[in-house]
């Protein structure tokens, strides 16, 4: 029989070769690169990206593993570890927040941020302070009534677009 990872233990002394009579079969533990030392550092943890990869990396993970976790395609998770894409779903933004211990206040951007710490209410907040119905909260937003509610209650999500406008909105003092 011939395997091609199995290694017969040996040494050589006094100019003789003397043999194990144990061998050993090469396995193959984990399937993600390993990062030398220098390659690990360069890492920039700085951006949201590098700091989900070197954290992926520190626990062992893969980018499979995490992918399946938090529901989301191996693609997209090496899109958002090279800093191509930016999750901007909650509900998966905290369970890859919570799998690999990250601080989201240190990492994620202003729109995340939103996303996470109750956008409804910050909404619903905003709205009350500048005593504006629903409705002409809505025309400010060229959405409809509807959206606004579904906002405040956390049924839907704002776009990045509208939550662009609603940032200016909120250092804002009056409206037309």
């Amino acid at each position: 029989m011939s395997l091609s990872n199995a290694y017969i233990l040996h040494r050589i002394k006094n100019g003789k070769v003397e043999y194990s009579p144990l061998f050993c079969v090469k396995l193959k533990v984990n399937n993600y690169k390993h990062y030398s030392f220098n390659a690990f550092n360069e890492i920039d943890d700085t951006t949201f990206g590098g700091a989900v990869k070197k954290q992926r990396i520190e626990k062992h993970m893969t980018i499979k593993q995490v992918a399946n976790i938090v529901g989301i395609s191996v693609d997209t998770l090496i899109r958002i570890e090279q800093n191509k894409y930016d999750l901007h779903n909650a509900d998966k933004l905290k369970k890859l927040c919570n799998i690999l211990d990250l601080d989201a206040q240190k990492i994620c951007s202003p729109y995340q941020l939103f996303l996470l710490n109750n956008q409804g209410e910050q909404i619903k907040s905003c709205r009350q302070k500048h005593n504006l119905t629903q409705f002409e909260f809505a025309n400010i937003f060229s959405v409809n009534k509807k959206t606004v509610s579904k906002w405040e209650n956390n049924k839907s999500q704002i776009t990045y677009e509208k939550w662009e406008i609603f940032n200016t909105l909120l250092e804002t003092t009056y409206y037309l």
